[in-house]
């Protein structure tokens, strides 16, 4: 059941993570250790691809907020997420995407990548769903004016 289940599910939580936190490796590691989280609880889960898929948003958000941290006490340098492979035209849009506040990003990701409905965003990003509909609203708005159209 745990190798169809990952079968089924890394491929879409890698992009997931990878949209979220920026960076591929990372992503990799997030996902890995979701799927250790879940094998405790698996054959008490009723939907484990939704326990997955909290447990990783969840994953990013703490790792950001390590990386926050550390970004605070250590002197600044550029870091420049490496993109996915994505055609040439998109290359602007993963930057922009990558310039955004984490609650934006992982909103954005959640949304039009996950497909997720708005309520489910909010609760797994513990928030409320005018909260996520802003983040969304905004980070839309700031992507439009960072990527011009032709």
């Amino acid at each position: 059941m745990l190798e169809a289940l990952y079968r089924r599910e890394h491929p879409d939580l890698v992009r997931l993570a990878h949209l979220i936190v920026g960076d591929g490796a990372r992503a990799e590691e997030l996902v890995h250790d979701a799927f250790i989280r879940l094998m405790p609880h698996l054959g008490a889960s009723e939907n484990p691809g939704g326990y997955l898929r909290t447990t990783v948003v969840n994953l990013c958000r703490d790792d950001q907020r390590r990386a926050a941290v550390a970004r605070r006490h250590l002197p600044e340098r550029p870091v420049a997420a490496a993109a996915p492979d994505l055609p040439a035209e998109s290359t602007e849009v993963w930057a922009a995407l990558q310039r955004l506040p984490a609650r934006q990003r992982a909103a954005l990701a959640l949304r039009y990548y996950a497909d997720l409905p708005t309520e489910e965003i909010a609760r797994m990003l513990d928030a409320r769903p005018a909260t996520v509909r802003s983040l969304l609203h905004r980070g839309i708005a700031t992507l439009k004016e960072a990527v011009p159209r032709d």
